[in-house]
């Protein structure tokens, strides 16, 4: 049996999961920006458009908050990164929608992009978790 990881271990994979996610994304938003697949037309706020600032949150807080939430399914069930990895992809996927619902006016390539920064950040909590408890 593997062992446990500690909630220092468990945090230190998340924040490097969330640092790596937040970098991966900003570079990808800039590059989709460029390309303009992102545009500045559609507003996500009240005459706001979409920047690197909400990318980068959107990286790191639901990351973090995984992150306890591994440590927790960890702590107190036997199969803890087999149980958080099915519900990170059962999440990952429900979110695939919400660009297109939660957001007025958005093109297909450009929810596209937004589902592809998900996915991002769901690899990167699973990566540095997984590799986390092969080093435990």
């Amino acid at each position: 049996m593997k062992a446990k990881l500690s909630f220092k271990q468990s945090i230190i994979a998340g924040l490097l999961a969330a640092g790596v996610a937040a970098v991966v994304n900003a570079i990808l938003f800039f590059i989709f920006h460029a390309a303009g697949v992102i545009t500045d037309d559609i507003m996500i706020q009240p005459n706001t458009p979409m920047t690197v600032v909400p990318i980068i949150i959107s990286s790191i807080m639901p990351t973090l908050i995984a992150t306890v939430v591994f440590f927790l399914i960890e702590k107190y069930t036997n199969n803890g990164f087999k149980i958080f990895t099915i519900i990170s992809i059962i999440l990952m996927v429900l979110t695939f929608a919400n660009p297109f619902v939660g957001i007025p006016g958005i093109g297909v390539a450009y929810g596209i992009v937004l589902n592809v920064m998900h996915v991002v950040v769901v690899a990167a909590l699973l990566f540095f978790i997984n590799r986390a408890k092969n080093n435990a």
